[in-house]
């Protein structure tokens, strides 16, 4: 499965490049259980990069070490797994897009984003990181991409429901009238 090993490199440097790197958030006042699970989250991150960098440069230490779930490795289902990111690069790429479009009204740093890909879903981002994840555990099935899958959806539901938290603190009733509209997990 060649096409995987220079599809995932490739990709996790675009989605870095032209979803954070390029659009930067301005600083916000965080809570501090916010700043660890964002350290988490990014910490999630680099053990993509990490398995990532073993099964595209190094492919005998990845059969030899990291053994693979041979029954999930498909040539059908790698495909589908390219479709599977693809869509969630779109997804945060827009989201992060929807951001800098919209920079200028923040409180204390934070953004309520009601239109564009926000008036579907309040979360794009951390949807598009969980269909990230899920295609990136399609691409390399293994238990090592299955442990960050699952330690990656637990970080992102906490996440969630500590920005929550921030939002409604910051603008209020502002924030309850969206989430009444849009919900959560829209």
């Amino acid at each position: 499965m060649i096409h995987l090993r220079i599809f995932l490199p490739v990709f996790f440097l675009l989605y870095f490049l032209l979803t954070f790197l390029m659009y930067a958030p301005k600083r916000k006042d965080k809570p501090p259980k916010l700043k660890t699970v964002t350290l988490l989250n990014n910490l999630i991150w680099l053990l993509v990069i990490a398995l990532t960098t073993i099964f595209s440069l190094f492919p005998e230490i990845y059969h030899q070490y990291v053994v693979p779930f041979e029954a999930l490795k498909t040539h059908t289902l790698s495909w589908v797994a390219i479709g599977i990111m693809t869509v969630a690069f779109m997804i945060v790429f827009s989201a992060k897009n929807y951001q800098r479009l919209s920079r200028g009204s923040e409180r204390r740093g934070w953004l309520l984003l009601t239109k564009g890909i926000y008036s579907k879903t309040r979360n794009p981002l951390h949807l598009g990181q969980l269909i990230t994840l899920i295609g990136f555990f399609l691409c390399i099935p293994s238990i090592y991409s299955g442990i960050i899958l699952l330690l990656g959806a637990f970080i992102v539901f906490v996440r969630v429901g500590l920005e929550e938290k921030v939002l409604e603190s910051v603008f209020g009733e502002d924030y309850l009238a969206y989430e009444r509209k849009v919900g959560r997990w829209v």
